[in-house]
Parts: C-alpha cells; sequence; structure tokens
C-alpha cells in the first residue's frame, strides 16, 4: 500500500534523513511519490515509519506507518515512544498540511492489521501500580502526540483496530477502512478496563454503543462501525483505500494552510468546551484570519471570485 514500490530504499537520502525534514523529496504530478525517512529497511522488524509526500512546493503530506508484521502490528514501549517521537518531529514542519496514520503490511500467513492493540505480553509483566500507570500513560501520550498534530490526520484502515489500536485511530481526525475491517474493545475479556481516549468514543457512536463494545468486548464489522460513526467512509480494498486517502489528502492541501489549521485547533477547543464557548472560540478565529491584512482569505477568495467571472 501507499505505492510501496516507488520508494527507493538505496538513495542515500534514505538513509540519514530524519522525520519532519524536507530533504530528498520528489513530486509526481498523478499520485505523489513517497520516500521513506528512517534507517530501519528490515520488513520483519517493528518500527514506525515516516514518509513524506511532497504534493505541491511547501505542501508536505507525512506518512505514518506503525509496523509490527508478525503480531497484527500491535504497539509496545518501544513503538509508542517512536510514534511520540515521530509526531513531535512532524508538528515542527511548516510545510506539513496533513498526515495518514496507518498499520504496516502483515508478515505472510499473518491476517491484515492496523493497530491489533497493546502488547498483552508487556502487560502481563507489569507488577506494580506505578507500572502500570507508566505504561497506559504512554498510550495516552501516544493518542495525544496524534490528537495535537497541527494539521488532519487520516486514519487509513486496513484489517483489525483493536483496543489501543482503536483507541489511536479515535483519535485521528478522519477515518477511512476496507470493507474486512474488524473494530473491538476487548480489555474486558482479559481482566482490565478500556481506558485514556476510549474517553473519545462516546462523542463518535454514543455513550449507548460505546458501553456496547467495552462492556461486551464484542467485535463489530466495517458496515456497522460505518453505520455507528466509528468511521467516515468504507473501501472496497488497499487499493481503493489508498486512493480515498490519497484523495481526502489532497483537497486538504488545496485548502489554506492556515485555514486548515485554524479548523484544526477550533474543533479540538470544541470537544472540550460549551456551545457558548466554543461559537466566541469561532468569532476570535474568523477575525484572526484577517489579523494581518487577511493575505490567505484575500488571495483564495480572490481566485475563487476570478474563476466565478470566467
Amino acid at each position: 500500500m501507499w505505492s510501496r514500490s516507488s520508494i527507493d530504499t538505496s538513495h542515500p537520502a534514505m538513509q540519514s534523513a530524519r522525520c519532519g525534514t524536507r530533504g530528498g523529496t520528489t513530486i509526481a504530478p498523478s499520485r505523489p511519490r513517497i520516500q521513506e525517512y528512517g534507517t530501519t529497511t528490515n520488513s520483519e522488524q517493528a518500527a514506525v515509519h515516516c514518509n513524506i509526500q511532497e504534493h505541491g512546493p511547501g505542501q508536505n503530506v507525512a506518512i505514518l506507518t506503525v509496523s509490527n508484521p508478525r503480531k497484527l502490528n500491535i504497539v509496545n514501549t518501544p513503538l509508542l515512544l517512536q510514534l511520540i517521537e515521530k509526531c513531535n518531529a512532524l508538528r515542527n514542519d511548516p510545510s506539513l498540511r496533513a498526515v495518514i496514520l496507518t498499520g504496516g503490511q502483515a508478515a505472510p500467513g499473518k491476517a491484515p492489521a492496523f493497530i491489533g492493540g497493546a502488547d498483552i505480553a508487556e502487560m502481563y509483566h507489569i507488577t506494580s501500580y506505578n507500572q502500570a500507570r507508566q505504561f497506559i500513560t504512554r498510550v495516552h501520550l501516544a493518542c495525544r502526540a496524534i490528537r495535537t498534530l497541527p494539521v488532519p490526520v487520516i486514519a487509513a484502515v486496513n484489517g483489525y483496530s483493536l483496543g489501543a489500536g482503536l483507541e489511536i485511530m479515535a483519535s485521528c481526525d478522519l477515518r477511512i477502512a476496507t470493507g474486512i475491517s474488524k473494530f473491538a474493545m476487548p480489555e474486558v475479556k482479559v481482566g482490565i478496563p478500556s481506558v485514556v481516549e476510549a474517553a473519545l468514543l462516546p462523542g463518535l457512536i454514543g455513550m449507548g454503543r460505546t458501553r456496547r463494545l467495552l462492556y461486551l468486548g464484542e467485535t463489530i464489522d466495517a458496515p456497522t462501525a460505518e453505520k455507528w460513526g466509528l468511521v467516515d467512509r468504507i473501501v472496497s480494498d488497499e487499493l481503493a483505500l489508498e486512493d480515498a486517502v490519497q484523495n481526502w489528502a489532497n483537497t486538504i492541501c488545496e485548502a489554506g494552510p492556515a485555514a486548515i489549521r485554524e479548523q484544526k485547533r477550533l474543533t479540538r477547543k470544541w470537544e472540550d468546551c460549551s456551545t457558548t464557548d466554543g461559537i466566541a472560540a469561532g468569532i476570535d478565529s474568523f477575525a484572526n484570519a484577517y489579523k494581518y491584512g487577511g493575505i490567505e482569505p484575500k488571495g483564495y477568495m480572490g481566485r475563487f471570485l476570478r474563476n466565478r467571472i470566467r
């Protein structure tokens, strides 16, 4: 997925560049070419990869891939720390327009997955209250790193999204899944409650359906997830998933970059404030768009008006 055949792992930029930098990117007019930032090339090694697409001058789209190919892309402490680190690097890129978060390709014979949850083997070896707090806080910090990225994050889901994986998915702004995808919050079945960003679920699917997922630990299919509002769109397969996600990323890149960042900031504020405060914040956001003479809105509105006249 994501045009893996176009990644040139032998290129010098592939060996030295880090996520969040701009060197080594290439432009393709139809489907943006992907270049990988990082040194991990062993497909069997668990890692979080960061690829940068340049959709145009000053328009970067990052692809974060959580890869643990033999274990449903489950996350453990090293992967959670890598995810946090790469998100923190991305937030410093002023050219960043959108982020795509996805799971790596499964090892042969293994089922596909977005993120199959947190590592049960690691949790099994937790022996104290403090260790438990540290582990679950890392899960939360990874979710928070995604939620606080200054641009929209699109989850590209193919296969299982379970437990912590579903919480990470819920932390994204937009979610597209293939028809084979499955979703569950099965923590109670292994003796722990669903916590941290599971608190986002009522805002997506309502409290009743949240209770159903959390109390019963049942697995729902992709059509049900779309009907409930857990995902925004269902597509047929991996190729259609790539096309759909690229289409949304292109649409975001075509919008005003400052406007998109302000919209992301505002929608996050709406999650935690009253309607009255949300409206007031919106008035401030609109006024801020014109703070320095309205360069961006005037530019975009001018093009709209000129096209309409034609």
